[in-house]
């Protein structure tokens, strides 16, 4: 089950840590505004929102007056390198790109018109490691990227975050050349790997091309994919030695509420049990007592013909979710929860 806002912040004594010391998004990309399963973080969440389409960021921005909120906003592209860069605004803007759509691949496709470029707009370019510095800002939890295929130079220009303080990364990778000449999950992967994160999940998104759209099973080629990557213990505890002893038990506390955001209560308790010289006996104590109370899980008895009844029910809700006529499918969500 999904949990509720407060359930991933562990226990009410912890309260008072998570005011002083909120989680840190930084939402690169943020068109549509903070995506759903971030809403039960909303209790002690700061958003750092980046869209460099100038009517999607006035849209954000107006979305926000007049309401109490943690949302600063940045009309700006991230890169790799500062400078300006040429923005290609498609039919559908969502799927705006500084590259362009490659027509030779998508036009196999159903609707590959949203992909039509119908102006370029030039934009200023930044590293995120730059920009949030000028903020004051060098202790950042959580990276979610969608940047339509420039995904790995965003993370490239987050280099010292990932490195100093990012705990977890949520990033749209493509499987196969969407965009000419973008890179691709096998580029992003090996990049974080190298900087101590680990693959959680995957959300994949399926195409089927026009010429077969009606026939054959509901799934075509796996086209992207949203992945998430939670940063490993010994990167982690490498990444606490350089925090002041006085903001190590608060990075924790953030650390495992990530992990329990996502679902991962095994993780969590991974994580607790590596801070024996952060935390006190006590608190990794409650924490575990916590965490093992909210994941309990609710298994379904073992009797005979189970094998054959889940088959079914899994055909059943594949029938209602899929439409005939359908060609593009995913999953509702990323990670560990229902």
């Amino acid at each position: 089950m999904a949990p509720v806002a407060e359930e991933i912040f562990i226990d009410p004594s912890f309260y008072d840590e998570y005011t002083r010391h909120p989680l840190i998004l930084a939402d690169v990309g943020a068109r549509g505004g903070l995506k759903r399963n971030w809403l039960p973080a909303q209790k002690h969440l700061r958003v750092f929102a980046f869209e460099p389409d100038r009517k999607e960021f006035d849209r954000l921005v107006d979305r926000e007056k007049g309401q109490s909120t943690s949302h600063i906003h940045f009309n700006a592209a991230l890169h790799n390198r500062r400078g300006p860069l040429a923005l290609n605004i498609t039919q559908d803007r969502g799927l705006s790109s500084i590259f362009e759509p490659n027509q030779a691949f998508i036009s196999a496709f159903p609707d590959a018109s949203r992909f039509n470029i119908t102006a370029v707009a030039n934009v200023d370019a930044d590293t995120l490691d730059n920009l949030l510095m000028t903020c004051g800002l060098t202790d950042l939890d959580f990276i979610k990227a969608d940047t339509q295929g420039s995904e790995l130079y965003v993370l490239e220009g987050a280099a010292q975050l990932l490195e100093s303080s990012v705990v977890g990364v949520e990033v749209e990778v493509e499987f196969t050349p969407v965009y000419a000449n973008q890179p691709l999950f096998a580029d992003v992967d090996a990049y974080l790997r190298s900087l101590g994160f680990f693959l959680f999940d995957l959300r994949p998104c399926y195409w089927k091309r026009t010429t077969g759209r009606d026939v054959g099973g509901a799934y075509g080629q796996i086209i992207w994919s949203d992945a998430l990557y939670l940063k490993s213990i010994p990167a982690l505890q490498a990444a606490l030695a350089r925090f002041p002893e006085d903001r190590r038990r608060s990075k924790i506390l953030r650390a495992i509420s990530i992990a329990v955001l996502y679902g991962y209560y095994d993780y969590a308790l991974e994580i607790n049990r590596s801070t024996v010289d952060v935390l006190t006996a006590d608190e990794r104590s409650l924490i575990e007592r916590r965490l093992r109370e909210r994941g309990a899980r609710r298994d379904v008895p073992t009797f005979p013909g189970r094998r054959l009844v889940a088959g079914a029910l899994r055909r059943l809700w594949r029938t209602f979710r899929l439409p005939n006529d359908g060609w593009s499918i995913s999953d509702a969500g990323i990670g560990n929860v229902d």
